[in-house]
This record gives C-alpha cells, sequence and structure tokens, in this order.
C-alpha cells in the first residue's frame, strides 16, 4: 500500500500523538496494539483510526491502567466506561524506581527506565512518575541520609544514559526541526532538563545542547546560527549581569529565544520587561503550555520555509 492523505507515517503520527515511534513500535511487538498498514518496503502507515486507537491507549495509560491490560480494553465496547482513574499503578512505578536507586541497583535501574521509556508516552512519566518521585527525591537528599550523595550521582548517571540512548533514536529519524538547548544550572542537573530534553527528543527536534555555561557572555558566538532557536533552561536565580548579558542576546535572536523552567518564575518581571519570552513551572507544565507549543510552532514553520 503507497502512502496517500488517508495514511501518514510514523514519524508524523509521533508528533502528532505525542508517542516516541520507538513506543509505537514495543506496542505493536509486546502487545499485539495498532497494526499499521505496510508500504512494500515494510514501512508503517497509520490510518485516522490508527490514530484514534493510540490517543485511546494513551487516555487509558494516563488513567492508570498498565499496557498489558490496555489489549483486552480495546475489545471491551463499554470499557471506557469501566475503566477509572488508579494513581496507584503510578506509585506502584514510583515506588520501585525509588527503591532501586536507594538501594543503589544501577543495573536494575538502567533496564528499567529503559522499559519505562520505550512502553510509555513520555510527557505521562513525566507527571505520574518522574515529576512526583523528583520531589520525594529532593524531600528525601534534604535531610542528608547516609549515601545521598551516591544517589544523587546515580540517578544523574542513569539520566545521562537515558538522554543518550534517546539521542541515538532520534538521529535514525528525519528531524522536524533543530535548536540550541542552554542548561545554565551550574551545580547538578536537575532531572526538569533532562525530562525537558526528552521531550524534545521524541518530538522530533534535534538538539545542539550546551550545559553548565558559566559565562552567558559567550552567547553571541551562537549567532552564526540563527536559524535554529535558542532555548534557555535554568532552575535557580541569575545575577543581574547575566541577565543584561540574556538581554543582549535577545537584541540578535528576536523573538527565537525562549526562557523555560524555574529561572522563568524567579525572572518574570525582568523577563517580561526585556520582551525575552519566557514559560515557569516543571518540565510537562513548561512542554504543555500554551506559550511554549505556539513559541514552538512558529519555530518549526519558520525552519520549514528556510
Amino acid at each position: 500500500m503507497m502512502k496517500s492523505k488517508e495514511y501518514v507515517n510514523i514519524s508524523e503520527v509521533s508528533q502528532e500523538t505525542g508517542v516516541a515511534a520507538v513506543t509505537l513500535r514495543a506496542w505493536e511487538r509486546r502487545y499485539g496494539l495498532i497494526k499499521p498498514q505496510r508500504t512494500p518496503k515494510g514501512h508503517r502507515l497509520y490510518s485516522e483510526a490508527d490514530i484514534a486507537e493510540i490517543r485511546q491507549i494513551v487516555s487509558w495509560l494516563n488513567r492508570g491502567v498498565t499496557i498489558s491490560k490496555v489489549a483486552a480494553l480495546l475489545s471491551t465496547i463499554e470499557a471506557t466506561v469501566q475503566v477509572s482513574e488508579d494513581d496507584e499503578s503510578w506509585q506502584q512505578v514510583q515506588q520501585e524506581l525509588l527503591s532501586t536507586l536507594i538501594e543503589l541497583k544501577q543495573r536494575s535501574l538502567n533496564p528499567l527506565l529503559d522499559k519505562l521509556n520505550k512502553s510509555m508516552p513520555f510527557i505521562s512519566l513525566c507527571e505520574k512518575v518522574y515529576q512526583p518521585l523528583s520531589r520525594q527525591l529532593m524531600t528525601r537528599w534534604q535531610s542528608e541520609p547516609l549515601g545521598h550523595q551516591l544517589e544523587k550521582q546515580l540517578w544523574q548517571q542513569c539520566w545521562q544514559r537515558q538522554i543518550t540512548v534517546m539521542t541515538l533514536r532520534a538521529d535514525k529519524q528525519k528531524p522536524r526541526a533543530h535548536c540550541w538547548l542552554v542548561n545554565l544550572d551550574n551545580r547538578l542537573t536537575t532531572l526538569d532538563y533532562w525530562l525537558f530534553y526528552g521531550l524534545l527528543l521524541q518530538s522530533g527536534i534535534q538538539i545542539n545542547a550546551v550545559n553548565q555555561l558559566d559565562d552567558l557572555n559567550a552567547l553571541p558566538r551562537l549567532k552564526q546560527s540563527l536559524e535554529q532557536p535558542l532555548i534557555i533552561f535554568g532552575s535557580n536565580r541569575i545575577s543581574i549581569r547575566e541577565i543584561d548579558q540574556l538581554n543582549k542576546t535577545k537584541t540578535f535572536r528576536h523573538e527565537d529565544m525562549i526562557a523555560i523552567g524555574p529561572i522563568a518564575d524567579i525572572h518574570q518581571g525582568a523577563f517580561t520587561n526585556m520582551a525575552i519570552a519566557h514559560v515557569g513551572g516543571d518540565a510537562s507544565t513548561c512542554w504543555q503550555s500554551e506559550n511554549y507549543q505556539s513559541w514552538a510552532k512558529r519555530m518549526t514553520s519558520k525552519q520549514d520555509n528556510q
């Protein structure tokens, strides 16, 4: 079957539904969910009915239904009535990750994160698992229990690995757009940064990352890459001098720059006065905000027209 307006490829479906291509393939292979048409060369083509089914699966997952139980629900006419909100399933996942981390079981933690990130929509994991777990960890680490630094380092290493894996997968797909992602946190990188990084990758954005930039005077050197928008991520307060440096960067970036994360809440007044686009909150809140989505849509359209 050849591609037509009635069928779209896996990259387009991923962009439309927010479910990564690797996750769609895993659903099909492991659980028998979603059986798209194929081209003569074996490429998947999804119909509107397939896309509607994907959205229904995401809805169930967000309500706490495990992916292994979704196939049975698809064949039940009244499934949407019978399934209720179940936070306990998500809490069990959080607890499994937490206990594995506390016990410093790296060989178990990496495969567990691999499985979750392949089988579930990443935005759902951010909201239901990773961000609530991060809050638990912050509370735990404030009391500095024995070995808390080891836990922090293992958590960082695992997420660095996850981003590397996601990047390698994303490199196999045709990117929707490219961007610079500059992390202003000079201390331990926050989970929200890794989560936002992952959301960008899974939406088809190819990223040039700059981590722990000490001198914001270096940002104007990116002037040679004006075709790529600039996302500034930060979790902490920055100095007046650094705010001025961001303002100078804005002079040649115009609307192609946005500040993301708690830094946007902390410096909301300054960013508003300097007309710097900004969205505060945690990773999923930033990602799903109307301001960020409209900015990202403009940037993607601009690159399409270049």
